[in-house]
């Protein structure tokens, strides 16, 4: 018997008892893998909230609050009062600088970026991604392509404009802008 013909006898000879055994053993590998999914999806969806903790609308980032926005965020700065609102600011490991206009419950009704690239509008916009994301979908059917990007729907107003290398906008909610504050005089 050459070493093939023994391989070939020894592979076929476990096969059998696979196949007698192989329904049971196909269904726990199946369970198995299904346990495995559940798991990462579970996972993932633990995690997802720690995404996204500032945004519009939501708290301030503040450092250590999260690993993921720490791991992109390079300098936490103090914040600056005003009157009636606080400002803060941090710089992205991109080096764009984003700055959160917080009032004095502690929500963020307004940001604005400036820098080389683009921040991450996940992580800025939150809850309000989806209008964001619809708006510049509209737009791009409708021939649009290029130029600043505008938004003004269902309370967001989004400007962004710039150039590779130089980028700047700015994004507030409407409904949470504290009264008598003329939000574009702080945002320009």
């Amino acid at each position: 018997m050459t070493l093939c013909n023994s391989f070939t006898d020894l592979f076929f000879r476990r096969m059998r008892g696979v196949v007698a055994f192989g329904f049971t053993f196909w269904k726990t590998l199946r369970t198995m893998r299904l346990r495995k999914w559940r798991l990462k999806t579970l996972a993932v969806a633990c995690a997802m909230p720690l995404c996204a903790i500032a945004a519009l609308g939501e708290a301030p980032f503040v450092q250590g609050a999260s690993s993921a926005v720490d791991a992109r965020v390079a300098v936490y700065r103090a914040a600056q009062t005003a009157q009636g609102y606080k400002v803060w600011a941090l710089e992205l490991n991109n080096g764009t600088v984003v700055k959160e206009f917080v009032d004095l419950s502690g929500q963020v009704f307004a940001l604005r970026w400036s820098g080389p690239d683009l921040p991450d509008m996940d992580m800025l916009l939150g809850s309000y991604l989806p209008v964001f994301k619809s708006s510049v979908q509209a737009a791009r059917k409708a021939g649009k392509r290029g130029g600043p990007v505008v938004v003004q729907s269902g309370g967001l107003v989004l400007v962004s404009t710039g150039v590779m290398g130089a980028f700047q906008g700015y994004a507030y909610v409407e409904s949470l802008v504290p009264m008598g504050l003329d939000v574009q005089s702080i945002l320009k």
